[in-house]
């Protein structure tokens, strides 16, 4: 019994390890350390939002960018201040005014953003829960280009394609950290629970699931409210960092972003997924210092460079490991090797015949 409670948290102490690594590199470095490490820790939190869905599910979202800017929003709406936010949305319907006088702290706003995102899961899981395979996948980005479009388009509510600004600094590089072990925490939880057992089962053959008796759609919706819960909480954080953001900010070349990280890192694996946001967002700040000239002697690359070379990675490891570096594996300590017992043939134990 115990060494199978040590088996079922190795693997997540060993991922909140590595999050407390790059905190404590953010922390401890300069300005631009503490920037890079921070919004690795946001991606960590997104693309494990993400894992809770697509790895548990086997079904890649394109779609979950659109939960980060619920999250973002909402926790813009609660703590711009009063008299600017009167300024910024002077225009706002009737049934919307009172949310010109609200405001909050930012870790109320934190949660909220994260609730309001889940209150978006609800709304979109009977769609996810009744489709499957390409369909489910064409579908979320469908959702993604119904939700920029409303925020690029409602500019009374949402500044359209005006930076939404004034918002307060909450943000800190130890609030993402305990963001981010929150979320590999619930992540892994929801894993090794009975509802992620059987979606995980339905990620291996849906139709024998299906014919043993799994709501596979019902545990898919489960998945996704709680991916967007967890997405939702990035997007606050982002905000909350950034201080001012805007629509393209959620549109499709974060998307694209993360899936690169997920994928990279291995999307059916949650160890991927943290391991990926990590590795990407190092290698995408090393490659933009060489690509600004920072390592070849102040002569800068020409635009586009750095996003070539991530691709090719990419592309090398995919043919290398289809699954990504980690596949379906978990970090985990490694085990002690048992020495093998000596043979008790019962034989070897009578004394040899003597001619």
């Amino acid at each position: 019994m115990k060494n199978r409670t040590l088996r079922a948290v190795q693997t997540p102490a060993i991922l909140i390890g590595l999050v407390l690594l790059a905190a404590v590199v953010g922390a401890t470095g300069g300005v631009t350390t503490t920037r890079v490490a921070t919004l690795a820790l946001v991606a960590v939190v997104f693309v494990t939002g993400l894992s809770v869905f697509s790895g548990n599910s086997g079904v890649m979202s394109f779609g979950h960018v659109m939960f980060m800017a619920a999250g973002a929003y909402t926790t813009a709406y609660l703590t711009i201040p009063v008299p600017l936010k009167k300024t910024l949305f002077s225009s706002l319907p009737g049934w919307l005014s009172w949310l010109a006088d609200v405001h909050s702290s930012f870790p109320v706003a934190l949660l909220a953003g994260g609730l309001v995102a889940a209150v978006v899961g609800v709304v979109t899981a009977p769609v996810v829960a009744r489709l499957s395979g390409l369909q489910s996948g064409i579908a979320t980005l469908a959702m993604l280009l119904v939700t920029y479009n409303v925020l690029n388009s409602w500019t009374p509510v949402t500044r359209g394609s005006s930076s939404m600004i004034g918002i307060p600094r909450g943000t800190t590089t130890w609030w993402a950290f305990g963001v981010a072990a929150l979320a590999v925490v619930v992540a892994w939880i929801y894993r090794c629970s009975r509802s992620g057992l059987q979606l995980r089962a339905s990620r291996e053959d849906f139709w024998a699931a299906q014919a043993s008796g799994i709501a596979v759609g019902r545990h898919r919706a489960i998945a996704w409210v709680l991916s967007a819960l967890v997405c939702g909480l990035a997007g606050a954080l982002y905000a909350g960092f950034l201080t001012s953001f805007n629509v393209n900010g959620f549109f499709l070349t974060a998307t694209f972003s993360f899936v690169v990280m997920i994928v990279l890192g291995g999307y059916l694996s949650l160890s991927g997924a943290v391991v990926g946001a990590l590795a990407v967002s190092a290698l995408q700040e090393v490659l933009r210092r060489f690509q600004d000239g920072q390592f070849t002697g102040g002569n800068a690359l020409p635009a586009g460079v750095a996003d070539l070379i991530v691709a090719a990675v990419l592309l090398v490891v995919l043919v290398k490991a289809p699954y990504g570096l980690m596949g379906v594996r978990e970090l985990q300590l490694p085990r002690r090797r048992r020495r093998p017992e000596p043979r008790t043939d019962a034989r070897a134990k009578e004394p040899s015949a003597v001619a």
